[in-house]
């Protein structure tokens, strides 16, 4: 009899405090989807509010920032000419890659029409390049690492591709150059639609490759720092085991960024220059 009260009591004793070990657990639980490796890594890469304002929103506000900073680098570049000097420094290295943009990308993708888009693939080359560059320092944010920048950078080319051929060649013969000359008729209705569908695919691939390059780029060197944190919940000295390998994996990671950075501003005009290319002088 006794024994049968004390299980009486023991059960009434965890029934009691049932409830209370489930909101345990089920705290628990939320905290762990809250602040898990993904959730974590998603948190450092994608766009949140700034400063804990919902609007504007950390890559809108360094997108402002960086746009001022290019107008500034460049103001800054204009003042060193004048008729006396040859300018040095920032002057120099901005006109060389203005140059390098003129001579080796618009006017030998565009041709003698090239001078017309140099502006704008000068815009697209400092714009993306100081963009990365500046992501990459402590508490900013890559900008062209959103869909929506690269979407309006996408975007922007596509018209210009499309101003450069109407403009060159009117607007039936921009359109009129989409079907090559002799097709025959019974191939019309399959490639009008092919033709029409790759005008669209040439900017949707600027816009994925370089969002998805600034993206990675972050998710990689963010993952490897990660490694540290989680070795340490196994063991102590497992994260400090873990620690340097981390850290140098990442620092390497940090320098290949800086040569993504030019290598996507310059692909990306590249590209750019070679579509509008191949609507001011339509191949067929």
């Amino acid at each position: 009899m006794t024994q049968l009260l004390q299980l009486l009591a023991l059960a009434a004793v965890e029934e009691a405090h049932a409830p209370a070990a489930a909101e345990a657990g089920h705290q628990a639980a939320e905290h762990a989807a809250e602040h898990g490796p993904a959730q974590v890594l998603m948190h450092h890469v994608l766009d949140r509010p700034f400063w804990g304002l919902e609007y504007p929103t950390r890559h809108l506000v360094f997108f402002l920032i960086v746009a001022v900073l290019v107008v500034l680098i460049v103001r800054l570049a204009l003042r060193q000419y004048d008729s006396r000097r040859v300018p040095r420094g920032l002057g120099a290295a901005v006109e060389s890659l203005v140059v390098f943009i003129r001579d080796d990308i618009a006017e030998k993708n565009i041709g003698h029409d090239g001078h017309k888009f140099v502006s704008l693939l000068c815009s697209f080359f400092f714009f993306i390049l100081t963009a990365a560059l500046f992501g990459l320092l402590p508490y900013s944010a890559t900008s062209t690492g959103n869909l929506s920048v690269t979407l309006a950078l996408a975007t922007i080319s596509f018209l210009a591709q499309q101003w450069g051929g109407i403009s060159k060649n009117g607007v039936v013969g921009h359109f009129g150059h989409l079907v090559p000359a002799g097709m025959p008729v019974f191939l019309l209705p399959i490639m009008i639609p092919v033709e029409i569908l790759s005008m669209f695919t040439k900017p949707f691939a600027l816009m994925v490759r370089l969002f998805a390059n600034m993206l990675a780029g972050h998710m990689v060197i963010t993952a490897l720092l990660m490694l540290i944190p989680l070795m340490a919940q196994i063991h102590v000295a497992a994260g400090l085991a873990i620690a340097p390998v981390s850290l140098l994996l990442a620092l390497f990671i940090m320098m290949l960024e800086l040569l993504v950075a030019f290598i996507q501003a310059y692909i990306f005009t590249l590209l750019t220059a070679i579509f509008i290319g191949m609507y001011v002088h339509p191949a067929h």
